[in-house]
């Protein structure tokens, strides 16, 4: 063999065995490649448990947790209707009051008069009495008397704001004191009623006297109802002790000829009656 043959011969062999060699490494790489792969997927597997994961979806809700908190929100529903229907209830227990503008006489027996000009007496008002204002003028103010009637009482004689003074239990206890054998089971249920109604169940009172604004109608169980356009206003009830008055404190008006004490819708009314003394429960239809 010549000695070109011999070097073709050598370098051939050289480029063989630099093949093989990439060959090699190629392999080799693949197989670093592979496990770094498969390591890496491993390694994710060992520490990321989806027990633990975290994330910011909310979980599907089972069916348990549905059903009770539509349940939930059933009772706060039923809670807060609860809570309205009760502010409603208190609403409803405030009534406004009946007049619009109401007028409360402050002295016993005023002059109502037919006119403005004071030209004639058409009814003697009592202490207390409570009338719908219609117009005040000229020192004068005009009042509703009853469905048919008007009249005038001097401003002197009235007071246009509410009187303040004790509670309507308070006025009611003191009347079961002041009338020791009551004939009238709740007597201030009857208040603001009709007369009939009334009747229906103590029976019908046919004794009566009548003014010009009233009618009386007198039991023999020692009381009379004030009655107006057939509604009872007041009941007096005659020969009364006056020793559970000092429980209302003050009077509204304290006079020799009568006293008046207010509650929030009741009125308590002594008046001296033929050596007795007469005591009158009455409604307010000017307070709310």
């Amino acid at each position: 063999m010549s000695e070109h043959q011999q070097e073709q011969e050598r370098q051939s062999r050289q480029e063989r065995r630099k093949q093989k060699r990439n060959r090699r490494g190629i392999a080799f790489g693949g197989i670093l490649a592979t496990l770094f792969i498969v390591g890496g997927w491993l390694y994710m597997l060992t520490n990321n448990d989806a027990s633990q994961a975290t994330s910011t979806l909310e979980k599907p809700k089972t069916t348990d947790q549905a059903t009770k908190n539509d349940e939930s929100k059933k009772e706060t529903a039923t809670t807060d209707d609860k809570k309205e229907a009760k502010k409603e209830k208190k609403k409803s227990k405030k009534k406004a009051a009946e007049y619009a503008q109401a007028a409360w006489v402050t002295r016993p027996f005023a002059n109502v008069y037919g006119d403005a000009s004071r030209s004639s007496v058409i009814y003697k008002a009592d202490l207390g009495d409570v009338y719908e204002v219609l117009d005040a003028k000229d020192g004068m103010v005009h009042l509703k008397l009853n469905d048919s009637i008007e009249g005038y009482l001097p401003e002197s004689d009235v007071r246009l704001e509410a009187p303040k003074g004790t509670s309507d239990e308070a006025v009611l206890a003191a009347l079961s004191q002041a009338v020791a054998s009551q004939p009238i089971d709740k007597p201030e249920q009857y208040l603001g009623k009709p007369i009939a109604e009334f009747e229906a169940k103590y029976g019908a009172v046919g004794n009566t006297q009548q003014d010009a604004v009233n009618t009386y109608y007198f039991s023999n169980a020692g009381y009379l109802l004030v009655v107006s356009d057939g509604i009872i206003e007041a009941i007096d009830w005659t020969n009364a002790s006056t020793g559970g008055l000092s429980t209302l404190g003050e009077p509204v008006v304290d006079t020799s000829y009568g006293t008046w004490y207010e509650g929030e819708s009741l009125q308590l009314k002594v008046f001296p009656d033929n050596g007795k003394m007469r005591l009158r429960l009455a409604r307010d239809p000017g307070q709310e």
